[in-house]
């Protein structure tokens, strides 16, 4: 009867990418959104506060950011094994990274020193790394293997959206009210413990009881003896190291060594950020649903495969822009177009796949590990394309026809992919797969 009832509420036609079989996907993305309204806003305006207001120097404060990321990885490792086991499940690692968030929030509204700034970003790091972890295997559990590309774009438009309007709305905030910079770190709080409650309240547990599972180290052991993860972190690192490219590197090669796209004035590098705004990030937000609904039958591995291929293109399209000998803007155009498809079709489907590898028991244990190449790709990305743009105009153009030419490997290792490794959820029964969408969640 439950098998019969999920094939009744299964969508069809077009906006089947807005329907799903637990409602509860909605109700999660919206408070993804929220809570990333409060990251949006920390992150966008911790260098902005603690350099323009509390006379931390631009050097000390952008090195404290940078131990974020440090952390993060660190909380993804702890929350894994944590999300996985019984003893704290989903729910309980959730609360607790959302916890830590609200503290980092009421610290950086009481902050004036370097060492108490420096603490609270490794603090936020960590609560980052168990939020993501958490949410994302959480999303695993509430879908089944035939909607999650569908499900993890929806979630993906609403962490957009919750960037976007945390990032407007603490510049109206400060704008209109005069007050103190440090005051939009109690808003933080205030939205993540929003988001707390919410948790508490609205979501039911979601990890599915394996009593002869493994979890803790040897969990992480388990995972990091499959090589079909190991081939997934090498080429995901491919596609991230190209997301920290485009979001770190474009931005200073249009707006120093490409003038008709950054505007040729002072103004270039406002012409760039808008350039930006609504090219990649409004484009691409724009165009994540139709898309998902459009590869819904599509093979995971199949777009990322097509995804590596637009990123080979758009990246080929930079180095046109950089060398054109007109129409350099409308070359600029198309290129962070097309870049824009290329990442809105790799995150969900990226996710996806991951998910399939993963066996239930160490759901969230698998999305800590993958979730390293994040880490990996944001290293490599920004050390190289930084170090290009410091040499000269030449070494600068050409960097974007290699960095396409890498997309060879990266279209290897997923062929590879494909044609060694069966995904282990295809192969079980829907009895193991079928999420939460009938009900058997945990209470």
């Amino acid at each position: 009867m439950i098998e019969e009832e999920a094939q009744t509420v299964k969508p069809t036609g077009w906006f089947s990418a807005y329907r799903l079989s637990n409602s509860q996907v909605w109700t999660l993305a919206a408070g993804r959104s929220l809570c990333q309204v409060g990251a949006g806003l920390m992150s966008f305006y911790i260098p902005i506060v603690f350099v323009n207001e509390v006379g931390l120097s631009a050097t000390s404060v952008g090195l404290s950011v940078g131990l974020i990321s440090l952390t993060e990885v660190a909380g993804h490792l702890f929350a894994g094994p944590m999300a996985d086991s019984p003893r704290f499940g989903r729910k309980k690692t959730l609360l607790i990274a959302v916890g830590l968030s609200i503290l980092v929030s009421f610290i950086l509204a009481n902050t004036h020193s370097l060492p108490l700034l420096i603490a609270a970003c490794l603090l936020f790091g960590f609560s980052l790394g168990g939020y993501w972890t958490t949410v994302n295997a959480i999303v695993i559990d509430m879908t089944t293997l035939e909607e999650r590309g569908q499900a993890y774009a929806i979630v993906s438009v609403a962490d957009n959206l919750g960037i976007g309007i945390g990032v407007l709305a603490g510049g109206a905030f400060l704008t209109l009210t005069n007050q103190p910079g440090q005051m939009v770190f109690i808003g933080c709080g205030l939205i993540f413990l929003a988001f707390l409650l919410v948790v508490q309240i609205i979501f039911a547990e979601t990890r599915q009881p394996q009593p002869n599972g493994a979890s803790g180290s040897q969990g992480i052991l388990t995972a990091l003896k499959d090589r079909r993860l190991l081939v997934y972190f090498v080429a995901n690192s491919l596609f991230t190291t190209y997301i920290a490219l485009v979001s770190s590197t474009i931005p200073l090669y249009f707006t120093n060594f490409v003038p008709a796209v950054g505007g040729g004035t002072d103004s270039a590098l406002a012409n760039t950020a808008n350039l930006f705004t609504w090219c990649y990030i409004g484009f691409g937000t724009l165009l994540q649903l139709p898309l998902a609904q459009v590869f819904n039958s599509f093979k995971h591995i199949r777009v990322l495969m097509i995804a590596m291929g637009l990123w080979a293109m758009g990246f080929f399209l930079v180095w046109i822009t950089g060398i054109a000998p007109s129409a350099q803007y409308a070359w600029g155009v198309t290129a962070l177009c097309t870049l824009s498809i290329a990442s809105v079709l790799h995150k969900p489907y990226a996710a996806a796949l991951l998910a399939e590898l993963a066996p239930t028991s160490l759901r969230a244990t698998y999305v800590s590990l993958g979730s390293q190449s994040w880490a990996l790709g944001f290293f490599i990305g920004p050390s190289i394309g930084g170090w290009a743009m410091d040499q000269s105009l030449t070494i600068a153009d050409t960097i974007w026809l290699v960095t396409a030419t890498t997309t060879l490997l990266g279209l290897a290792v997923l062929w590879l992919f494909e044609s060694l490794f069966q995904p282990t959820n295809t192969i079980i029964s829907d009895e193991g797969d079928r999420g939460c969408g009938d009900g058997s969640c945990q209470n």
